[in-house]
């Protein structure tokens, strides 16, 4: 039988080095938001709410592929539209912003909505872990915010949703303190997966 693994379990199989990763990919994503506003505020002020996140997601994995390259046991897959990492044979990884609430946004073709369900048929102790990763949204300010990992199962179903350390607190050693930080509450089990136009679908 199928049970979910805890946030520590999952950080301690990622590794210090992928987590890092996502920290620092996050960081710099954001820090390229900030640049193109600057240097282009008419651009970003005239620009859609979409084209924006196809451009923030495209700047999260150019930096992931960087992070990450390298590093024992992960593989990057990069084939639009799906784009994903494999850590070890156990852990797959999409990247998608968060909102407030734990809502990503998919279009709903069968193997993104495959990639919510966990427990997929298996032998047991050998099933397949499927997280998302990716930033916290502030959609008021529309600004990139802390690195997250999402454990889901299903299309409306959040398990657990936490924040990474930003890269800027990780210690000499690299090592981040991967505490879980306290919360207000629990964080509401919705996923959005209202349909856009192929259009508009952001990449898997």
């Amino acid at each position: 039988m199928f049970s979910y693994p805890s946030f520590r379990e999952v950080c301690d199989s990622l590794g210090d080095k992928v987590l890092t990763g996502i920290s620092k990919s996050a960081a710099g994503t954001a820090q390229d938001l900030r640049l193109y506003r600057r240097t282009f505020p008419t651009w970003v002020a005239r620009g859609s709410e979409r084209g924006l996140a196809n451009w923030i997601h495209d700047r999260m994995w150019d930096h992931l592929t960087v992070q990450l390259d390298g590093i024992p046991n992960v593989n990057i897959h990069d084939h639009e539209p799906t784009r994903e990492i494999t850590v070890g044979w156990q852990h797959r990884l999409r990247v998608k912003r968060h909102s407030s609430s734990g809502v990503v946004r998919t279009y709903p073709t069968p193997t993104a909505l495959e990639f919510m369900f966990q427990g997929q048929l298996a032998l047991e102790g050998l099933e397949e872990i499927r997280l998302i990763t990716g930033y916290m949204w502030d959609s008021d300010l529309r600004q990139v915010g802390v690195p997250v990992i999402s454990l889901r199962d299903g299309r409306d179903k959040i398990i657990w949703l936490e924040e990474l350390p930003p890269a800027d607190e990780s210690g000499d050693t690299g090592t981040l303190d991967l505490t879980p930080p306290p919360t207000d509450g629990p964080i509401a089990p919705v996923v959005d997966i209202n349909r856009p136009s192929a259009k508009e679908a952001e990449p898997e």
